[in-house]
Formats: structure tokens, C-alpha cells, sequence
């Protein structure tokens, strides 16, 4: 008996014919049980179809690790043409892909910003103190007197743990805190 994939991709390599926009059948997609659509113009963006319960269940997305895209779905008879369902993927899947793809790229740019952000503040505190891994913190740090501790990012600022503070030192940190 033929997988999914091979019994259906003639159908859907039709209907991606009609989408436009350089819908292709991916061929890199290494399941037998559904068919991954892509677009170029839809970057990041995948078409998926299956078999459940004696229907063709399609489901659209944005492929992306750090950020949750809705996901678009609807089944079909696998008895209907590929002009039909090419209809319903276009009005039912893909009428807000573009937007869906837009959302995701901003959000991907505004954490590789924060990254970088991030990357420049270590770079500065290295340049005092020696880094170290802290976990579950932006950093760890330890400085030549002894003092030691981590940096923690938190939604209004930054926390800083210090540790090994002796009288004279934590006077003069509360006065330079006082000064900020």
C-alpha cells in the first residue's frame, strides 16, 4: 500500500500550481504520513497536511522556536479537486500568513537586539570583573578582592547579588548606591 506522501503529493503538487507564489510540495520533509507545503515568498511559514479520521486535516503556521504563531486549520474531503482545495487552503489557511510571517521576523529581530544588548553589557563588566556562568542569571561575576556574585535581569532593571561584603566595603557600596 502507498504512504500518504506518495499517494497524495500529485494532488497537492497541483494544488500548490495553483496557489502561485512558488508553493512547492517540500521534498526535504522526510515523513511518509503528511505533506509540508512551502513558499518562499512565506518564509518560515509551512502548510501541513494529513489523514485524521477520513479527512484531509491542513494545518498553516510560522515555523519558529521563540515565537508561538497561531496556527490555521481546516479539513477537507479527500474526495474534493485540487482546485477546491487549493480554495480553502487561500481562504481558510493562508489569508493572514503574510502577517502571521511579519509578526514572527519582528519579534525575531527584537530578541536578536536584546541579545546583542546583552552581549555589549557582558562585554562592559568583563572589563571590571571577571565573568563567570551563573545559572538561571545574565551573569556571574568575581572580582580581584574577593567579592563575588551574579547579575539578574528583571523586568524593571537589573538585581545584583554581592557576596563577601565586609563592613567597610557594604558602607561604601550603600554610599555609592545613595549617589546613583
Amino acid at each position: 500500500m502507498k504512504s500518504f506522501f506518495l499517494l497524495y503529493r500529485p494532488v497537492f503538487e497541483i494544488v500548490c500550481r495553483i496557489l502561485g507564489n512558488g508553493w512547492r510540495v517540500n521534498l526535504l520533509d522526510d515523513c511518509q504520513y503528511r505533506i509540508k507545503l512551502t513558499s518562499p515568498r512565506f518564509k518560515n511559514y509551512s502548510v501541513h497536511i494529513r489523514m485524521d479520521k477520513g479527512r484531509l486535516a491542513i494545518i498553516g503556521s510560522v515555523d519558529s522556536r521563540n515565537w508561538r504563531s497561531p496556527c490555521h486549520t481546516c479539513t477537507v474531503s479527500p474526495q474534493r479537486n485540487p482546485v477546491e482545495i487549493a480554495a480553502d487552503i487561500e481562504k481558510k489557511i493562508l489569508i493572514n500568513a503574510l502577517q502571521d510571517v511579519e509578526t514572527s521576523r519582528e519579534y525575531e529581530k527584537k530578541l536578536q537586539k536584546e541579545r546583542e544588548e546583552r552581549q555589549i553589557l557582558k562585554g562592559m563588566l568583563s572589563q571590571l570583573v571577571k565573568l563567570e556562568n551563573w545559572h538561571g542569571t545574565l551573569t556571574g561575576f568575581k572580582a580581584v578582592n574577593g567579592l563575588n556574585g551574579h547579575v539578574t535581569e528583571r523586568g524593571d532593571g537589573y538585581e545584583v547579588l554581592i557576596r563577601g561584603l565586609d563592613i567597610d566595603q557594604l558602607v561604601k557600596l550603600s554610599g555609592l548606591i545613595k549617589q546613583l
